[in-house]
């Protein structure tokens, strides 16, 4: 019942929301700022009814790390489509995220998605790739924060999946902050379940102390980079127990 009602919800919610998308567009050609903030507003309410109807309460920790006078890169491992709900009702500003391009097959959702300034990478044309992560580098400069999910895909594996380097050549480009979060407990929202369905979670989310890669030269750059994985996965598996209380 609670899938039926929560899964009833959003997609009603995606359907009687479009005027308001067509407004929030309108409203961008004369002032841009104030569409983007409504149009966060928008989600986040969304995003925080969904995470009622199905029960997931959240743990956050380390908040205190998150830098309030400059945009930065948030960079977190990937277990559920949760991950998205959950982070961005967790940071308190305005916040797109990184996603593959095939989320556009789902109807209206990705127009949302448009207003909040997600970006969408193609992995099979290299070119467009370069592109998205040049356009996404512009949107942090732009003053924006943005999250990323650098595994590529919901891992199922105690382990993380290797890092894609496209994330990390974004925040080199746009000088900024990164961010580690680990994540835990999303995956039993939905997909740890049987035929995904919804079930109340205790979900954990942790942001780590921000890792300035400025001004590095490239060795000492790969060698930080190459420890933000270590750090996600320690952790996530400290935090693993919380949810299980």
């Amino acid at each position: 019942m609670k899938t039926i009602i929560t899964v009833l919800f959003a997609v009603l919610g995606i359907i009687f929301c479009f005027p308001y998308h067509l407004y929030l567009k309108q409203l961008a050609k004369k002032d841009q700022d104030k569409a983007y903030i409504k149009a966060q507003k928008l989600v986040k309410g969304f995003f925080g009814a969904v995470m009622f109807l199905t029960g997931c309460k959240r743990t956050i920790i380390g908040k205190e790390n998150i830098p309030t006078d400059q945009p930065v890169m948030f960079v977190g491992n990937h277990r559920s489509y949760f991950d998205i709900l959950s982070c961005h009702n967790a940071i308190d500003m305005p916040l797109g995220f990184m996603s593959k391009d095939n989320i556009k097959d789902i109807p209206l959702l990705y127009k949302y998605m448009d207003d909040i300034g997600c970006t969408y990478l193609d992995r099979t044309d290299l070119k467009k790739g370069l592109e998205t992560i040049l356009q996404t580098a512009d949107i942090i400069k732009s003053g924006h924060s943005m999250m990323i999910f650098p595994e590529g895909t919901r891992n199922k594996g105690d382990e993380l999946l290797p890092f894609k380097d496209g994330a990390f050549k974004i925040a080199q480009k746009a000088g900024c902050l990164i961010i580690p979060v680990a994540i835990c407990g999303t995956d039993k929202c939905m997909e740890a379940n049987k035929h995904n369905f919804l079930h109340s979670s205790k979900v954990v989310i942790e942001f780590l102390e921000p890792v300035d890669i400025r001004g590095l030269k490239p060795k000492e750059r790969k060698e930080v980079l190459d420890a933000i994985p270590g750090k996600i996965q320690a952790a996530r598996l400290k935090n693993l127990p919380m949810i299980e209380k």
